[in-house]
């Protein structure tokens, strides 16, 4: 199995699980859409209407899950320390993601990944970067210039995180940047095209 990181220095940081499937454009499916959420026990406590939870040694039994970890711990041996959370569809059938596992250490370093219940293969990965040097990647600093030029307001707004989203079953990479003002609830939150550079808005407030 092979996992397309970046071969750049990156650093891990967090985001949210709902957060980072939707950013990756991974399908998430609530449980007013999934007409077979009913037939699932509550006590299971399902995410999004499809996926359980599951322990860390559950998840490291699928032989899939256990060869993408041991190539995030490869690439990147300092998250070897981070905690394992995993989740596993129960509800679709095979439909979506068989597993989205996350390693975290705190809300500031992390790494996500999926598993493609058909072909077993990485579906996703999101890996937080550096805000601090976050520019010199491929691609950040045109994507940022044209952001400023369309909103000189935020010039004085620092970035205050980023992470990289790989999508392998959609065919792109997007950068997600999150600009914030001297009062954090004045904030931007941008994709950014990693191919070309381009701005994909995706959250704004108070700007």
């Amino acid at each position: 199995m092979k996992i397309n990181l970046k071969k750049t220095s990156v650093r891990l940081a967090a985001l949210g699980l709902a957060t980072a499937i939707s950013l990756s454009g991974a399908l998430v499916v609530s449980a007013n859409e999934n007409p077979t959420q009913k037939t699932v026990a509550q006590n299971q406590e399902l995410y999004a209407g499809t996926y359980k939870k599951l322990s860390a040694s559950e998840a490291l039994a699928d032989k899939a899950v256990k060869a993408a970890i041991d190539n995030v711990y490869a690439q990147f041996p300092e998250t070897k320390s981070y905690e394992i959370s995993a989740y596993q569809d129960v509800v679709s059938k095979g439909e979506y993601d068989k597993y989205v596992i996350r390693l975290e250490k705190d809300s500031k370093n992390f790494f996500h990944f999926a598993i493609d219940s058909k072909t077993g293969n990485l579906s996703y990965t999101i890996q937080s970067l550096d805000a601090a040097t976050v520019l010199s990647y491929p691609n950040v600093k045109p994507g940022v210039d044209k952001f400023y030029a369309s909103h000189p307001e935020a010039k004085s707004y620092v970035i205050s995180s980023a992470n990289i989203v790989d999508n392998f079953v959609g065919k792109f990479s997007r950068y997600n940047l999150t600009f914030t003002g001297k009062d954090p609830k004045q904030f931007i939150t941008i994709g950014i095209d990693a191919k070309t550079g381009e701005i994909i808005p995706t959250k704004k407030q108070e700007l």
